[in-house]
């Protein structure tokens, strides 16, 4: 006969245990909480003030707390560039709070309380929006550093663009800085300001690379290549083997004619980033120099067509489809180059080139005009306004042009055969 269970048995001492369980349960799951609070990464963006007249017209606080929270995440997921942390964003007080029992202290101050403590930047967005006017005018702050921005636009939406990019700039300037070298409307504007951060990027070694490998890239795309070449080495001094600087040095050296250094560069490049395309358009620019268009052609198409590259590869797309005397089909790809990259002054060549082929000189003087008016110093804009030029009949106004602009277009060794066909004797 078996023995009769003790009194209670097993659940019975679970029940006895539960008084001082739950304490420490409760405890745990506090501090799981906490921790995760502290770890949290995201922008919190406040309440917005908003003028009375505004929030009779539907532009509440909570409204444009939540737009901005909007144009912050949307401006992060669209730009491009190197990989970049992932920082989210949401509407204060999106996430649950709790009360600590006994203290009457909520979760989110205590671990407020932390952050400071351990030297943990808290990353709060309030500020307001005035009226002055017919102009809005956006100011916000972020808690611990004061004023972040302070911008103007005529609409709510517009001023709400032009504030997300600001608080990026605090933030997570490497993403402002990517930001800044497609959005902003000027190559001037991209340097100066890229210049600004590179000088105040202190410690930021991140920081550092990113803004000398843009304002290399800036100057490539205007026509300064012993500039770029300077910027690229340096960096590659401080950052061997980074592979966008090897790839951005062989811009440069493609556009001062050094042709074997850079596609070893861009060889380089692409062994170092075997699953990124962009080293291919530079492979193809080389092959197009040296001749073999149908091979910088064949290169090029499956990367523009799988959207794997920028605009600069629908550029040189379109003018390997020139030199195979396709200018039809280049048109297109020339066409919405300048669409997605209004500022570069090879878009607007490329265009510029399509269109003189097709026997549309005076849009194509417009387009080299364009290309000159972003960057004086591009040489094949110069020479193809004068092509377009003499294209119209307009023989005199050619060879002023020509005559102004020869130091530019003679600085281009792969422009050396087409100057020489316009120049006389």
């Amino acid at each position: 006969m078996s023995e009769a269970p003790a009194p209670g048995g097993f659940w019975g001492g679970v029940v006895a245990l539960l008084p001082r369980l739950l304490p420490l349960v409760g405890g745990l799951i506090l501090l799981l909480i906490l921790v995760e609070e502290l770890r949290r990464d995201g922008i919190e963006v406040q309440p917005i003030s908003v003028p009375a007249r505004l929030v009779e017209a539907g532009l509440t606080p909570d409204v444009v707390a939540l737009r901005l929270t909007d144009a912050i995440i949307h401006l992060q997921d669209s730009v491009g560039g190197e990989p970049r942390r992932r920082t989210g964003a949401d509407v204060g007080g999106a996430h649950p709070d709790f009360t600590v029992p006994l203290t009457g202290l909520s979760l989110r101050s205590v671990a407020s309380t932390l952050r400071g403590m351990l030297g943990i930047p808290e990353r709060r967005v309030s500020g307001e929006v005035t009226v002055d006017g017919e102009v809005l005018r956006l100011r916000l702050r972020l808690s611990g550093q004061g004023v972040i921005a302070d911008v103007a636009a005529s609409n709510p939406d517009a001023l709400i663009r032009a504030g997300a990019p600001q608080v990026w700039r605090v933030v997570q300037p490497v993403l402002y800085a990517w930001w800044l070298s497609t959005e902003a409307p000027s190559e001037n504007e991209v340097r100066e300001t890229l210049t600004e951060m590179m000088q105040s990027s202190g410690s930021d070694r991140m920081l550092m690379r990113t803004t000398q490998l843009l304002l290399g890239r800036s100057l490539v795309r205007t026509g300064e290549a012993a500039g770029a070449l300077e910027i690229n080495e340096a960096q590659l001094r401080e950052f061997p083997s980074y592979p966008p600087a090897l790839y951005a040095r062989g811009r440069a050296l493609r556009e001062l004619g050094r042709l074997d250094e850079a596609m070893a560069a861009f060889e380089a490049a692409q062994r170092a980033m075997p699953n990124i395309a962009f080293p291919r358009v530079g492979i193809a620019q080389v092959l197009r120099d040296r001749g073999q268009n149908q091979a910088a052609y064949d290169l090029l198409l499956p990367v523009v067509r799988d959207n794997l590259v920028d605009a600069q590869g629908r550029v040189e797309l379109a003018l390997a489809l020139i030199a195979l005397q396709r200018p039809r089909e280049a048109l297109p790809h020339a066409r919405r180059a300048v669409a997605e990259d209004g500022k570069n002054p090879s878009a607007h060549t490329a265009l510029g080139q399509a269109l003189l082929a097709e026997r549309q000189p005076e849009a194509a003087l417009a387009a080299f005009e364009a290309g000159i008016a972003h960057a004086p110093l591009w040489g094949e804009a110069q020479l193809g306004r004068v092509e377009a030029l003499f294209a119209l009949g307009r023989s005199a106004a050619a060879r002023e042009a020509l005559e102004q602009a020869r130091p530019i277009i003679a600085a281009v060794p792969r422009l050396s055969q087409r100057l020489a066909r316009l120049s006389p004797g």
